[in-house]
Protein backbone atom coordinates (compact mmCIF):
# COMPACT_ATOMS: atom_id res chain seq x y z
CA UNK A 1 0.00 0.00 0.00
CA UNK A 2 3.04 2.38 0.98
CA UNK A 3 4.54 1.73 -2.27
CA UNK A 4 1.31 2.34 -4.23
CA UNK A 5 0.79 6.25 -2.15
CA UNK A 6 4.15 6.85 -3.13
CA UNK A 7 3.97 6.07 -6.57
CA UNK A 8 0.64 8.06 -6.69
CA UNK A 9 2.87 11.15 -4.71
CA UNK A 10 5.31 10.74 -7.38
CA UNK A 11 2.81 10.95 -10.24
CA UNK A 12 1.36 14.08 -8.42
CA UNK A 13 4.12 15.10 -8.37
CA UNK A 14 5.35 14.86 -12.14
CA UNK A 15 1.90 15.97 -13.44
CA UNK A 16 2.25 19.09 -11.40
CA UNK A 17 5.79 20.18 -12.70
CA UNK A 18 4.68 19.24 -16.17
CA UNK A 19 2.01 21.20 -15.99
CA UNK A 20 4.24 24.42 -14.47
CA UNK A 21 7.00 24.43 -17.26
CA UNK A 22 4.11 23.59 -20.05
CA UNK A 23 2.58 26.97 -18.38
CA UNK A 24 6.05 28.39 -18.58
CA UNK A 25 6.86 27.80 -22.12
CA UNK A 26 3.56 29.56 -23.32
CA UNK A 27 4.00 32.21 -21.27
CA UNK A 28 7.15 32.81 -23.28
CA UNK A 29 5.84 31.97 -26.27
CA UNK A 30 2.77 34.79 -25.53
CA UNK A 31 4.44 37.39 -23.92
CA UNK A 32 1.66 39.55 -22.30
CA UNK A 33 -0.63 41.78 -24.63
CA UNK A 34 0.90 45.31 -24.20
CA UNK A 35 -2.35 46.49 -25.09
CA UNK A 36 -4.17 45.23 -21.82
CA UNK A 37 -4.71 48.28 -19.41
CA UNK A 38 -7.15 49.85 -17.13
CA UNK A 39 -9.09 52.06 -19.47
CA UNK A 40 -10.51 54.77 -17.43
CA UNK A 41 -13.42 57.02 -19.03
CA UNK A 42 -15.74 59.80 -18.60
CA UNK A 43 -19.45 59.28 -17.63
CA UNK A 44 -21.99 61.69 -19.46
CA UNK A 45 -26.09 61.27 -19.68
CA UNK A 46 -28.83 60.26 -17.43
CA UNK A 47 -31.71 59.27 -19.23
CA UNK A 48 -29.06 57.29 -21.74
CA UNK A 49 -25.57 56.65 -20.18
CA UNK A 50 -22.33 57.04 -22.29
CA UNK A 51 -18.61 56.34 -21.33
CA UNK A 52 -15.58 58.35 -23.01
CA UNK A 53 -12.47 56.36 -23.27
CA UNK A 54 -9.52 59.09 -21.61
CA UNK A 55 -7.01 58.52 -24.54
CA UNK A 56 -3.55 59.31 -25.34
CA UNK A 57 -1.32 59.61 -28.68
CA UNK A 58 1.06 57.21 -29.10
CA UNK A 59 5.00 58.57 -28.93
CA UNK A 60 6.82 57.06 -31.58
CA UNK A 61 10.13 57.91 -30.39
CA UNK A 62 9.60 55.72 -27.47
CA UNK A 63 7.87 53.02 -29.54
CA UNK A 64 11.51 53.12 -32.07
CA UNK A 65 13.71 52.73 -29.17
CA UNK A 66 11.49 49.92 -27.30
CA UNK A 67 8.89 48.30 -29.90
CA UNK A 68 7.12 47.09 -27.07
CA UNK A 69 6.59 50.64 -25.79
CA UNK A 70 3.09 50.43 -27.21
CA UNK A 71 0.19 52.80 -25.64
CA UNK A 72 -2.87 51.00 -24.75
CA UNK A 73 -4.78 54.37 -24.91
CA UNK A 74 -4.30 55.15 -28.65
CA UNK A 75 -7.99 54.93 -29.13
CA UNK A 76 -11.02 57.61 -28.96
CA UNK A 77 -14.31 55.88 -28.10
CA UNK A 78 -17.40 56.23 -27.19
CA UNK A 79 -20.04 53.88 -25.98
CA UNK A 80 -23.65 53.49 -24.64
CA UNK A 81 -23.44 51.44 -21.56
CA UNK A 82 -25.98 50.27 -19.05
CA UNK A 83 -24.36 49.74 -15.16
CA UNK A 84 -25.87 48.38 -11.79
CA UNK A 85 -27.39 50.77 -9.30
CA UNK A 86 -26.91 53.39 -12.82
CA UNK A 87 -30.67 55.11 -10.65
CA UNK A 88 -28.23 56.25 -7.64
CA UNK A 89 -25.43 57.92 -10.27
CA UNK A 90 -28.40 59.51 -12.31
CA UNK A 91 -29.51 60.85 -8.95
CA UNK A 92 -26.50 62.04 -7.70
CA UNK A 93 -25.67 63.91 -11.12
CA UNK A 94 -29.01 65.63 -10.73
CA UNK A 95 -28.48 66.35 -6.97
CA UNK A 96 -27.84 70.60 -6.40
CA UNK A 97 -24.34 71.36 -6.28
CA UNK A 98 -23.00 68.05 -8.00
CA UNK A 99 -19.94 68.46 -10.19
CA UNK A 100 -20.36 68.73 -13.78
CA UNK A 101 -17.76 66.00 -14.10
CA UNK A 102 -17.98 62.02 -13.07
CA UNK A 103 -15.59 59.02 -14.41
CA UNK A 104 -15.83 55.63 -14.31
CA UNK A 105 -12.45 53.32 -13.00
CA UNK A 106 -12.66 49.30 -14.62
CA UNK A 107 -11.30 47.31 -11.30
CA UNK A 108 -9.88 45.03 -13.44
CA UNK A 109 -7.91 45.16 -17.07
CA UNK A 110 -8.46 44.52 -20.23
CA UNK A 111 -8.13 45.04 -24.29
CA UNK A 112 -9.81 48.53 -25.07
CA UNK A 113 -10.85 46.92 -28.47
CA UNK A 114 -12.99 43.68 -26.44
CA UNK A 115 -15.87 46.24 -25.98
CA UNK A 116 -15.67 46.93 -29.91
CA UNK A 117 -15.84 43.91 -31.31
CA UNK A 118 -15.44 43.55 -35.32
CA UNK A 119 -15.13 40.76 -37.97
CA UNK A 120 -17.93 38.26 -38.87
CA UNK A 121 -16.56 35.62 -35.65
CA UNK A 122 -16.68 38.60 -33.09
CA UNK A 123 -17.79 37.87 -29.68
CA UNK A 124 -20.64 40.20 -27.88
CA UNK A 125 -19.23 42.84 -26.16
CA UNK A 126 -17.07 41.95 -22.96
CA UNK A 127 -18.71 43.24 -19.88
CA UNK A 128 -16.65 44.98 -16.92
CA UNK A 129 -16.56 45.52 -13.33
CA UNK A 130 -15.58 48.97 -12.43
CA UNK A 131 -16.05 51.82 -9.69
CA UNK A 132 -18.06 55.50 -10.68
CA UNK A 133 -17.16 58.23 -9.15
CA UNK A 134 -17.18 61.93 -8.76
CA UNK A 135 -14.84 64.78 -10.58
CA UNK A 136 -11.83 62.88 -11.41
CA UNK A 137 -10.57 59.57 -10.80
CA UNK A 138 -7.03 60.66 -11.70
CA UNK A 139 -6.65 63.82 -9.93
CA UNK A 140 -6.99 64.66 -6.45
CA UNK A 141 -10.27 66.81 -5.70
CA UNK A 142 -10.00 69.96 -3.06
CA UNK A 143 -13.64 69.39 -2.88
CA UNK A 144 -13.61 65.61 -1.19
CA UNK A 145 -15.62 64.29 -4.16
CA UNK A 146 -15.25 60.32 -5.03
CA UNK A 147 -16.48 57.25 -5.24
CA UNK A 148 -20.12 56.87 -5.79
CA UNK A 149 -20.15 53.03 -6.52
CA UNK A 150 -18.58 50.01 -6.24
CA UNK A 151 -18.09 46.81 -8.22
CA UNK A 152 -21.19 47.51 -10.89
CA UNK A 153 -21.24 45.63 -13.84
CA UNK A 154 -20.78 47.59 -16.81
CA UNK A 155 -22.15 46.19 -20.10
CA UNK A 156 -21.80 48.05 -23.52
CA UNK A 157 -25.32 48.27 -25.56
CA UNK A 158 -24.01 50.16 -28.40
CA UNK A 159 -20.59 51.22 -30.04
CA UNK A 160 -20.95 54.76 -30.96
CA UNK A 161 -17.18 55.67 -32.28
CA UNK A 162 -14.26 53.51 -31.97
CA UNK A 163 -11.02 54.68 -33.76
CA UNK A 164 -7.45 53.73 -33.28
CA UNK A 165 -5.19 56.84 -34.26
CA UNK A 166 -3.49 57.46 -37.44
CA UNK A 167 0.17 58.61 -36.71
CA UNK A 168 0.20 59.56 -39.89
CA UNK A 169 -3.20 62.01 -39.87
CA UNK A 170 -2.91 65.88 -39.63
CA UNK A 171 -5.29 67.65 -37.43
CA UNK A 172 -7.68 69.48 -39.42
CA UNK A 173 -7.61 73.56 -38.84
CA UNK A 174 -11.37 74.04 -38.14
CA UNK A 175 -13.12 72.22 -35.28
CA UNK A 176 -14.56 68.89 -35.79
CA UNK A 177 -16.92 67.21 -33.34
CA UNK A 178 -19.14 64.47 -33.24
CA UNK A 179 -22.65 64.44 -32.48
CA UNK A 180 -24.75 61.77 -30.51
CA UNK A 181 -27.23 60.94 -27.70
CA UNK A 182 -30.78 59.97 -27.54
CA UNK A 183 -34.17 61.05 -27.23
CA UNK A 184 -33.37 64.74 -27.09
CA UNK A 185 -30.03 64.35 -24.87
CA UNK A 186 -27.58 65.46 -27.20
CA UNK A 187 -23.65 65.53 -26.92
CA UNK A 188 -20.55 66.82 -28.99
CA UNK A 189 -17.32 64.99 -28.97
CA UNK A 190 -14.28 66.73 -30.24
CA UNK A 191 -12.85 64.99 -32.61
CA UNK A 192 -9.02 63.47 -32.00
CA UNK A 193 -6.78 62.83 -34.43
CA UNK A 194 -2.95 63.87 -34.10
CA UNK A 195 -1.03 65.77 -30.91
CA UNK A 196 -1.24 68.32 -29.93
CA UNK A 197 -4.95 68.09 -29.26
CA UNK A 198 -7.51 68.16 -26.78
CA UNK A 199 -10.58 65.84 -25.21
CA UNK A 200 -13.87 67.84 -24.69
CA UNK A 201 -17.28 66.73 -24.01
CA UNK A 202 -20.09 68.91 -24.62
CA UNK A 203 -23.96 68.68 -23.32
CA UNK A 204 -26.12 70.91 -26.68
CA UNK A 205 -28.89 71.53 -28.49
CA UNK A 206 -29.59 71.75 -32.08
CA UNK A 207 -31.79 73.10 -34.08
CA UNK A 208 -31.96 72.97 -38.34
CA UNK A 209 -32.76 68.73 -38.42
CA UNK A 210 -34.57 66.32 -36.36
CA UNK A 211 -32.22 63.56 -35.82
CA UNK A 212 -33.47 59.76 -35.37
CA UNK A 213 -31.98 57.75 -32.55
CA UNK A 214 -30.61 55.52 -35.23
CA UNK A 215 -28.64 58.53 -36.95
CA UNK A 216 -27.47 59.40 -33.86
CA UNK A 217 -26.17 56.13 -32.65
CA UNK A 218 -22.99 55.84 -34.66
CA UNK A 219 -22.41 59.26 -33.99
CA UNK A 220 -22.98 62.50 -37.04
CA UNK A 221 -19.60 64.27 -37.75
CA UNK A 222 -20.30 68.33 -37.72
CA UNK A 223 -17.87 70.82 -38.46
CA UNK A 224 -17.31 74.59 -37.77
CA UNK A 225 -16.37 76.86 -40.66
CA UNK A 226 -14.17 79.77 -39.84
CA UNK A 227 -13.31 77.99 -36.44
CA UNK A 228 -9.92 77.84 -34.92
CA UNK A 229 -9.62 73.62 -33.81
CA UNK A 230 -7.38 75.13 -30.40
CA UNK A 231 -8.04 74.31 -27.05
CA UNK A 232 -8.66 78.26 -27.19
CA UNK A 233 -10.86 78.41 -29.83
CA UNK A 234 -12.88 75.41 -28.79
CA UNK A 235 -16.77 75.67 -28.43
CA UNK A 236 -17.64 77.01 -25.22
CA UNK A 237 -20.93 76.66 -22.41
CA UNK A 238 -23.94 78.79 -23.25
CA UNK A 239 -22.06 79.75 -27.21
CA UNK A 240 -23.77 79.51 -30.13
CA UNK A 241 -22.13 78.30 -33.43
CA UNK A 242 -23.16 77.30 -36.99
CA UNK A 243 -22.48 73.32 -37.68
CA UNK A 244 -22.12 71.51 -41.26
CA UNK A 245 -22.93 67.67 -41.48
CA UNK A 246 -19.97 66.13 -43.27
CA UNK A 247 -21.31 62.61 -43.15
CA UNK A 248 -23.02 60.46 -46.48
CA UNK A 249 -21.70 60.53 -49.91
CA UNK A 250 -21.84 63.40 -50.83
CA UNK A 251 -22.06 64.98 -47.91
CA UNK A 252 -25.14 66.95 -46.44
CA UNK A 253 -25.01 70.22 -46.73
CA UNK A 254 -27.39 70.33 -43.84
CA UNK A 255 -26.68 73.54 -41.37
CA UNK A 256 -27.22 73.44 -37.82
CA UNK A 257 -27.83 75.71 -35.54
CA UNK A 258 -25.58 74.26 -32.09
CA UNK A 259 -26.45 75.98 -28.45
CA UNK A 260 -24.13 74.61 -26.25
CA UNK A 261 -25.66 74.08 -22.71
CA UNK A 262 -22.70 73.40 -20.74
CA UNK A 263 -18.80 71.70 -21.02
CA UNK A 264 -18.50 68.44 -19.28
CA UNK A 265 -15.17 67.86 -20.10
CA UNK A 266 -12.10 69.58 -21.11
CA UNK A 267 -8.53 67.49 -20.76
CA UNK A 268 -5.20 68.91 -23.50
CA UNK A 269 -2.46 68.33 -21.21
CA UNK A 270 -2.75 64.35 -21.68
CA UNK A 271 -3.02 64.82 -25.55
CA UNK A 272 0.13 66.76 -26.27
CA UNK A 273 3.42 64.74 -26.95
CA UNK A 274 5.06 63.96 -24.69
CA UNK A 275 2.10 63.97 -22.72
CA UNK A 276 1.69 66.83 -19.85
CA UNK A 277 -0.20 65.60 -16.32
CA UNK A 278 -0.02 68.92 -14.66
CA UNK A 279 -3.56 71.35 -14.75
CA UNK A 280 -2.62 73.09 -18.13
CA UNK A 281 -4.13 77.21 -17.44
CA UNK A 282 -6.40 76.47 -20.08
CA UNK A 283 -7.89 73.19 -17.72
CA UNK A 284 -7.54 75.57 -14.54
CA UNK A 285 -9.71 78.11 -16.70
CA UNK A 286 -12.44 75.73 -17.89
CA UNK A 287 -12.93 74.20 -14.42
CA UNK A 288 -11.07 71.06 -14.74
CA UNK A 289 -7.96 70.80 -12.50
Amino acid sequence: MRNQNSIIAAFAVTLALGLFWARSTAAQQHPANPDVATHNMVVIGERTVYLSHLPMFQDLEALKKNPEAIMPHRFQAIFEVVFDHQDEYVKDRQTPGAPKLYTLGPQEKFVLSELAPTGANAKPPRSFTAKVLRGHLEKPSPNGEGVILRDVQVRVKRVVHFREFDPKAKRPARLEYLLFGKGGELFLAHLIVAPPDFDQLLSVKVAGHAFTDEELAKGVPVAFAGTANTPAGRLKAKQQAVGEMTSGSPPSAAKLQITVNGELFFEEGELRMPADFDTTPEEQRAGFP
